[in-house]
C-alpha cells in the first residue's frame, strides 16, 4: 500500500489518479479535500498530525510519497517551518514506528539556487547548494536531511527526487502559466540579458519518477533530457500559439529593488526572488537519474506543445 501525501495538489492528485486507473492500492491524505475522490482514498489530515501513524499501521502502508510542502510565496517563517519540517518529521517518525520500508520525498532543483555565486556547501553526494534567500528550497533541503537520517538510522530507503519545472497539459504552476500566456499574447519578460537554461519535466514523467524511485535510495534529478534557453523556450510557446514574439527586457536593478519594495508592503502577489530565479542556471545531467529510473517520455518540444494545446 502507497501512501501519497498532498494528494490534492496538481501532481497528488494525478498520481492518485493513475493509480486508481492502473489498480495500484494506494490511499493519500492532504489538508484541505475537494471531494474529487472519496474519503476511502483521500482523506483529510494534516502530515503533522500524530494520527498519522494508525493510518499507516491498520492500512498496511509500506511506501510513502511525501508531496505536501508549502508552497505560498507569502506566509509566516513559524508557519511555515511548521508544516514543512514538523510535518516531514512526523511523516519520518511514523515511518519508523510502524515499519514503512520506503519514502519518496519530492524535492526541487530549486535548492541548486545560482550556482555562480559562492556561500553555498556541498550536499552528501558533493552537489553545489545555494538557495540563499529561497525559505521554500531551504526547506527543502532540511526535509531531505530528516528523511536521509531515517535511513541512516532505521534503514528505510529514501529517495530524495530533485525536480525540474513541473508543467502539464495547458500550463503549470509558475513558468508553465507564463509560457501559456505567452502563446496567448506573444509577449514575455526577460531580466537583464539574463537568458539561463531551462529544464522542464512533464508531471506524468514526475510520477512515473516516484513510482520507480520506490525501493530505492539516494538524490534523483528529475527532468528532461534536453534544455532549451530561457528566450528560445518562450519565443517557441507564442510560436505554437500562432503569436509573434515580443520581448521586454526589465532592467535588472531596478526592478528588483522595485519589486522587492512592492513585496514589503502588500502590493506586489511575488517576491523579487522569483524574477531572480529567471537568471538561474539549474540545470542537470539526468544521465545518472536515467540509469536508474528509467528516460523520461516528454521532450521540451512536447510539453511546450501540450501547455499550449491544452
Amino acid at each position: 500500500m502507497i501512501l501519497i501525501t498532498g494528494a490534492e495538489g496538481h501532481i497528488g492528485k494525478r498520481m492518485v489518479g493513475r493509480c486508481i486507473k492502473k489498480g495500484i492500492a494506494c490511499m493519500g491524505i492532504d489538508c484541505v479535500s475537494s471531494g474529487q475522490f472519496p474519503e476511502t482514498i483521500v482523506r483529510a489530515m494534516d502530515i503533522r498530525d500524530p494520527a498519522l501513524g494508525d493510518l499507516i499501521e491498520k492500512n498496511g502502508v509500506d511506501s510513502i510519497i511525501h508531496l505536501a510542502f508549502c508552497t505560498k510565496a507569502r506566509i509566516n517563517d513559524r508557519a511555515r517551518d511548521s508544516i514543512d519540517l514538523e510535518g516531514s518529521q512526523n511523516i519520518a517518525d511514523c515511518a519508523v514506528r510502524h515499519g514503512v520500508q520506503n519514502i519518496v520525498f519530492a524535492s526541487s532543483g530549486r535548492v541548486y539556487g545560482d550556482r555562480k555565486k559562492p556561500g553555498g556547501w556541498r550536499d552528501r553526494c558533493g552537489n553545489y547548494l545555494n538557495p540563499a534567500d529561497d525559505l521554500y528550497a531551504r526547506n527543502k533541503i532540511k526535509a531531505e536531511s530528516i528523511f536521509f537520517k531515517a535511513s541512516d538510522q532505521h534503514g528505510i530507503r529514501a529517495a530524495v527526487l530533485r525536480l525540474g519545472i513541473v508543467c502539464w497539459s495547458g500550463g503549470g504552476a509558475g513558468m508553465g502559466d507564463m509560457l501559456k500566456a505567452t502563446s496567448r499574447s506573444g509577449r514575455f519578460i526577460t531580466l537583464g540579458n539574463h537568458n539561463p537554461p531551462i529544464q522542464l519535466v512533464h508531471v506524468d514523467d514526475v510520477i512515473d519518477a516516484c513510482f520507480s524511485a520506490i525501493g530505492k535510495s539516494g538524490i534523483f534529478d528529475i527532468a528532461c533530457e534536453q534544455s532549451m534557453l530561457l528566450q528560445e523556450m518562450f519565443s517557441e510557446a507564442a510560436r505554437l500559439g500562432g503569436k509573434k514574439s515580443s520581448r521586454f527586457k526589465l532592467p535588472e536593478g531596478l526592478t528588483l529593488g522595485l519589486v522587492g519594495l512592492l513585496w514589503r508592503v502588500g502590493l506586489c502577489p511575488v517576491p523579487p526572488l522569483y524574477l531572480k530565479m529567471l537568471g538561474y542556471d539549474i540545470t542537470r545531467d539526468i544521465a545518472p537519474t536515467v540509469a536508474l529510473l528509467g528516460r523520461p517520455q516528454f521532450s521540451p518540444q512536447a510539453i511546450l506543445g501540450e501547455i499550449v494545446e491544452g
